[in-house]
């Protein structure tokens, strides 16, 4: 998957892409919609639009709490957090401050800011969902629908 690769620069072995599943969550308690990405059994990838008044109301460190407790219960290797805007982020060196507190040293735990334009479609935030839970094959891409709980 060229965008993991080139532009987030995973360096996972080509055996970790044979498998890639990609689920949508709804925005809930404050926290943006999320499309989440698998990879293989080692890589959890959250993208998300950023919300309105996005310096304020904790939504990144929710959005790194739930990423990393996920990695962690399922034993991925990595969590990264990709924050997809189409124009620059004013806030975005105050939401790396804020990052960087919230994972506390956690050398497994990367921020990303991308430019709209750069995620494939599939990737798009604001994108309509996908059809009900599918399990992909090897060397293909799924896409799901989460319901809220």
């Amino acid at each position: 998957m060229q965008f993991v690769r080139g532009t987030l620069g995973c360096g996972c072995p080509d055996e970790v892409f044979q498998h890639v599943a990609i689920s949508r969550l709804p925005a809930i308690a404050g926290r943006p919609p999320i499309v989440q990405l698998l990879v293989g059994s080692r890589l959890l990838i959250h993208v998300v639009a950023p919300p309105d008044g996005a310096a304020a109301n904790g939504w990144i460190e929710q959005l790194v709490d739930n990423g990393r407790g996920a990695r962690d219960r399922h034993g991925y290797n990595r969590f990264r957090l990709v924050i997809a805007s189409a124009v620059p982020l004013t806030s975005a060196r105050e939401l790396q401050e804020r990052f960087a507190r919230a994972i506390a040293g956690d050398g497994k735990a990367h921020l990303h800011f991308v430019g709209s334009e750069q995620l494939p479609a599939s990737l798009e935030p604001s994108a309509q969902a996908g059809p009900e839970p599918l399990r992909a094959p090897a060397n293909s891409v799924s896409t799901s629908t989460t319901a809220p709980k």
